[in-house]
């Protein structure tokens, strides 16, 4: 259960990174590395998504496969 609160919080800051990435980039028009900055930010954490999916199935608390079947 705590693996996939992680991930939430992990995918939910990815989304905030995003938007907040779009908005540096229409306001400041590329002359500022502020959105290259939260490019930096969504790749840690997309690397952190992994590592959490690849922990958590290792260890046996996450699941492969599909809830249908």
């Amino acid at each position: 259960m705590i693996f996939k609160i992680i991930i939430l919080v992990l995918a939910a800051a990815m989304l905030i990174s995003l938007f907040t990435s779009a908005f540096f980039l229409v306001k400041d028009k590329g002359s500022t590395s502020r959105a290259f900055y939260t490019l930096r930010v969504r790749v840690t954490l997309g690397l952190l998504i992994l590592a959490t999916l690849a922990i958590g199935i290792s260890t046996g608390n996450l699941e492969v496969g599909a809830p249908w079947g």
